[in-house]
């Protein structure tokens, strides 16, 4: 049987944020029913990248390619809640009226609520509400678990565990993350990287990956460092010679400081 197709996948993606590139190169593959992590540093562009997938944003360069038919739903990290009711709202989008009141139900929420002076946990819950309630085929939830209590939370793990869609998510709960997530998308020096498993197995990998890569720059700077060496060693040499190993050598500098910035 045939392997099904991305629904999303970006293909050498680049963004500029001022004078630096926020991405550079980025390959990323969102698969069918997956669960995965987007990961990185606070201010490497988690929510910028997941609006990228989405298409709420568009790259500079690249490709990003979508399945056809592909649904999306989106979580931000401050929702707004529109509408007179919590069913006016939740049902506003793609959502069937007696979906998405079975939703705000599920979540804890009255369909008949008014939509003024709800708590942070309130629109969080009514959020993740309409967003189960469009059945997408893609969840892109932005730190879901910000304002719920234990018990909201064991909820949303609970629905996402059995849900039939794929899911992407940026949260800093690790604890969320370790229950939820069988991949993982690490966005760090401008490009993703990606685990197939889940994010209980990240700080044993990302440390291996970091390992590795300081290794091989270790290596590098060595090269250079007896290329050069030898290059001053033979100036009075044949000069095309000469200029070859010039070329050469600054490859490699440029090489490393792309490695290092």
């Amino acid at each position: 049987m045939a392997a099904r197709p991305p629904l999303v996948a970006l293909k050498d993606v680049r963004l500029q944020d001022g004078p630096r590139p926020l991405f550079d190169g980025v390959d990323l593959a969102i698969e069918p029913r997956s669960r995965a992590a987007l990961v990185g540093r606070n201010g490497a562009g988690k929510s910028t990248l997941m609006k990228v997938v989405q298409g709420l944003i568009e790259a500079d360069s690249g490709d990003r390619s979508v399945q056809a038919g592909t649904r999306f739903a989106y979580v931000s990290q401050e929702p707004q809640i529109t509408g007179d009711t919590l069913l006016d709202y939740a049902a506003s989008g793609e959502a069937e009226s007696w979906t998405a009141e079975a939703w705000l139900t599920t979540f804890g929420l009255d369909p008949a609520k008014s939509t003024q002076g709800l708590s942070g946990g309130e629109t969080r819950r009514a959020a993740l509400a309409k967003a189960f309630a469009e059945e997408p085929d893609l969840l892109l939830l932005d730190e879901p678990t910000n304002h719920l209590d234990i018990l909201a939370i064991e909820l949303l793990e609970t629905e996402l565990l059995q849900a039939r869609f794929a899911l992407l998510v940026v949260s800093h709960d690790r604890a969320f993350l370790n229950r939820v997530t069988d991949t993982v998308h690490w966005l760090e020096g401008r490009r993703v990287r990606t685990l197939s498993k889940g994010f209980i197995e990240f700080d044993d990998w990302s440390a291996k990956v970091m390992e590795e890569e300081a290794e091989s720059l270790r290596r590098l700077t060595k090269k250079i460092e007896a290329e050069t060496y030898t290059f001053y060693r033979s100036i009075t040499a044949q000069r095309t010679r000469n200029e070859g190993r010039a070329r050469a050598l600054m490859a490699m500098r440029a090489d490393r400081a792309e490695r290092v910035r």
